[in-house]
């Protein structure tokens, strides 16, 4: 008895276009006030063959905002700012194109990319409500806890049950938690933790 022919269709590449299945490119929008820049990193990347457009996958930004869309910050030489939990990655404004379309394709995929801590410079990925220097000695044993559950995804009454504790408790432990970490909410609590080390993904 032989199995299924589980060898590629040759025919495959002509059908896919034949049906329009072609990949679609990764779009951004470009979200830069100055003119300038926002000139340069179009020319960019038109360079990296990357489609700028309204409706992105990818927001490249010089200034923090809100969007449901992931964000890449532009920065200049001497801007040190916080940017909001939607933000992937953060490069410089004069990037190259290689790099530029790399970047985009790795947030893209709903990756991050953090800075080496090694260039002595602080940490630009925090809450725009402002979170604490260091979170992790911020947090108690228990809040830790809690942290970690959220992280799992369980609900408040599934961190009540698991640690003991009354629903009202963990909904302060959680309220405690975004205060501490400068989150609007569990999820960006859960977002900065992992940024910081706190939680593993």
């Amino acid at each position: 008895m032989t199995g299924p022919d589980l060898s590629p269709d040759p025919a495959f590449p002509a059908k896919r276009e034949k049906a329009g299945w072609e990949r679609r490119p990764i779009r951004v929008a470009l979200d830069i006030a100055d003119r300038a820049l926002r000139a340069d990193i179009a020319e960019t990347c038109e360079e990296a063959d990357i489609a700028v457009a309204k409706d992105a996958d990818v927001v490249l930004a010089d200034r923090p905002g809100e969007t449901a869309v992931p964000v890449i910050a532009l920065v200049s030489g001497e801007t040190r700012r916080v940017w909001p939990a939607n933000v992937r990655a953060v490069v410089p404004a004069d990037v190259d194109a290689t790099t530029l379309a790399a970047i985009v394709t790795v947030v893209a995929a709903g990756y991050a990319l953090l800075p080496r801590s090694d260039h002595g410079g602080e940490d630009i990925f925090a809450s725009s409500a402002g979170a604490a220097d260091e979170p992790a000695t911020a947090l108690s044993p228990r809040e830790r806890e809690v942290l970690a559950l959220l992280a799992e995804g369980a609900s408040n009454k599934e961190i009540a049950r698991a640690l003991g504790l009354s629903v009202h408790t963990v909904k302060f432990h959680i309220a405690t938690l975004n205060e501490k970490l400068g989150a609007r909410s569990r999820v960006e609590a859960v977002a900065i933790a992992i940024r910081s080390g706190l939680v593993m993904a």
